[in-house]
């Protein structure tokens, strides 16, 4: 065989090997343990990750990989994918999803999160939520600090206060405390009170 052959062989091979899938077999954040659909297991493969987004695949992931040179010990993972844990989408709709259930589902009504345990927010400074109507469903919710309401209150149960109850009015049971009056009886003589005393 001519050495020119054998050179445009190679080259044939290097070019053929710039692309390649394969099968992750390890992983950190930001290497990969590959095996290539050749059978060769790569270690150390350098993921990308676009800005902002971030994940760490399982093993058994399919892999999107790119040789430098060709040469498939110097590779670079551009894309992972897992069949295993993936949902239908309607056309438009964008999810992020892991293996556990949780997901962040940007459907065409809306937003929707579902967390399969904790859900924590945090925000170094205030946090504002403007929308029509704001439901909670939780069989309890508690707040640390004071809750100041601009509109009104309504309690379809029991309030069970420990500290003191102050406001410019009040009415309990139809009686309104600060007008209403009582009868009561003077040496015999029934006599009915005017307004509460205020202090």
């Amino acid at each position: 065989m001519s050495s020119a052959l054998q050179q445009q062989q190679r080259l044939m091979a290097r070019i053929k090997n710039v692309i390649g899938t394969g099968t992750v077999t390890g992983a950190t954040t930001g290497r990969l343990q590959i095996k290539t659909a050749t059978g060769r297991t790569n270690d150390k493969i350098k993921r990308v990750h676009n800005y902002g987004f971030m994940s760490r695949p399982l093993s058994g992931a399919k892999t999107y990989n790119l040789f430098i040179g060709g040469a498939t010990s110097r590779g670079i993972t551009v894309n992972v994918e897992d069949e295993r844990h993936q949902i239908e989408l309607q056309p438009g709709e964008v999810a992020i999803l892991d293996d556990k259930g949780n997901l962040v589902h940007f459907t065409q009504q809306g937003i929707k999160i579902n967390a399969c345990a904790k859900l924590e927010v945090i925000s170094a400074q205030e946090t504002t939520v403007n929308a029509t109507t704001v439901n909670v469903t939780a069989p309890k919710s508690t707040f640390s600090g004071d809750v100041e309401i601009g509109g009104n209150l309504k309690v379809t149960k029991n309030v069970d206060v420990i500290g003191a109850v102050g406001g410019a009015s009040g009415t309990f049971g139809g009686v309104k405390v600060e007008k209403h009056d009582h009868d009561y009886t003077d040496d015999g003589t029934r006599r009915t009170t005017k307004e509460p005393n205020k202090g």
